[in-house]
């Protein structure tokens, strides 16, 4: 049973890096798009802040949006594993239940925040003249 748990750790592992790489792949797909509508909005007036925040709101909701998605299918699969392939009773554990898209909202937050430094970073006029 033991070699049975540490191989599910293994894979849940080797799946959480897998996910993390392409969370990584997926923001830095948008970088160019990114860096000219910050230019845009901060030629037009925008702070720096403000660019920020509007960044962090979108992946904050796609984080939580993420975890709530992720946290229901473990639910269901729990569930059907505990009851059908176990016979096991199922235990609701709420903790889990918030903790995934808390989770989620950490990691997209985090990833699009810190990418979207570098993008604001970059003067607009910069990124206006190359477009």
């Amino acid at each position: 049973m033991d070699k049975a748990a540490l191989a599910v750790q293994a894979v849940f592992i080797f799946t959480l890096l897998a996910g993390l790489t392409v969370l990584w792949a997926a923001v830095q797909s948008t970088h160019d798009e990114r860096q000219y509508e910050s230019a845009m909005l901060r030629a037009l007036g925008a702070s720096r802040r403000r660019v920020l925040a509007g960044v962090a709101a979108e992946f904050l909701a796609l984080g939580l949006l993420a975890g709530l998605l992720a946290t229901i299918g473990a639910t269901i699969a729990g569930y059907f594993l505990a009851t059908r392939l176990y016979e096991l009773e199922y235990q609701f554990n709420l903790l889990l239940t918030l903790s995934g898209p808390l989770a989620g909202m950490v990691f997209v937050g985090l990833s699009g925040i810190l990418a979207a430094r570098k993008v604001i970073s970059t003067a607009p006029v910069t990124v206006l003249r190359a477009a």
